[in-house]
């Protein structure tokens, strides 16, 4: 017994331990919901850098209103509006989709939103492949909408909406943007190199840049000797610093590359013609 109890306090398993052998913590931090996982990452500087939990900047999916008309036969069929390219799927640990919605104003509300993941890019939707969606009908009046949900790698997500059907219904968003909740073990290089390219729009409409980027990246990321010192070409460091993004070690780079190989794959599966003027058409009643 004394040999027993003398082992037991001599391996006693801290927290710190868990997280460091567990990924930064992703097995133990699945469970917790996002405000459960920050605030646990709070409780102590130890456990914010072994939890390695960042939020990275929005994402605009539309600026200004999406209107959206259900016609009487065919409103209470469910439309795919838009996909919600994640900056980085293997680093997340949540999604938040948020937005204002509301229907036409006045007689029956219908309205509904759906947040559905497919390892496929065409179909038809299907309930199964919900992970999360609104439990009421629209408001009359704006109100402030979030959904949440927990990405699968693999798996793309798309926002999926209802109108309703009968005659006379509509459906409108506004502000539609996107939050997620990540695991940075890059140093938070992933959280610095995502804000500056939210800021130089480059999570826009200009699917050139994304293959580009990820090019370059993938260039400096090379130009690392064994012993960290920076190789890469004065005109590459100096164009991607007017961007705002960080050349300074193999981390920045690391994570850049993550990031920019999530823009040009979701700019290489985009299907032709899958733009906002596909699903904001009148409906004739």
């Amino acid at each position: 017994p004394s040999n027993r109890k003398r082992v037991m306090s001599d391996d006693t398993v801290s927290i710190r331990d868990f997280f460091r052998f567990d990924l930064c913590g992703k097995r133990v931090l699945s469970f917790l919901t996002a405000k459960d996982a920050l605030s646990f990452a709070r409780t102590s500087k130890e456990n914010k850098d072994a939890s390695c939990l960042s939020i990275l900047d929005p994402v605009k999916l539309h600026d200004g209103t999406v209107p959206w008309y259900g016609s009487y036969a065919t409103g209470d069929n469910k439309y795919r509006w838009k996909e919600i390219h994640m900056p980085v799927t293997s680093h997340t640990h949540s999604v938040q989709f948020s937005c204002i919605w509301k229907d036409q104003g006045s007689g029956d509300r219908k309205g509904r939103l759906y947040i559905a993941g497919s390892c496929k890019s065409k179909g038809s939707f299907r309930d199964d492949d919900v992970v999360c969606c609104t439990h009421s009908d629209a408001e009359h009046e704006y109100q402030p909408l979030r959904l949440r949900f927990v990405p699968e790698e693999g798996k793309r997500y798309f926002v999926w909406y209802k109108v309703g059907g009968g005659g006379g219904h509509e459906l409108f968003l506004r502000n539609p943007v996107v939050h997620s909740l990540i695991y940075d073990n890059y140093e938070g290089y992933l959280v610095r190199q995502q804000r500056a390219l939210v800021a130089k729009g480059a999570y826009g409409d200009a699917p050139l840049f994304p293959l580009l980027l990820r090019a370059v990246a993938l260039y400096a990321q090379c130009s690392f000797a064994d012993d960290g010192e920076s190789m890469i070409h004065k005109s590459i460091a100096g164009a991607l610093e007017d961007l705002g993004l960080s050349t300074s070690n193999k981390n920045a780079m690391d994570a850049l590359v993550v990031l920019a190989s999530s823009m040009s794959n979701a700019v290489r599966d985009e299907e032709p013609g899958n733009n906002d003027g596909d699903y904001m058409t009148y409906d004739s009643y």
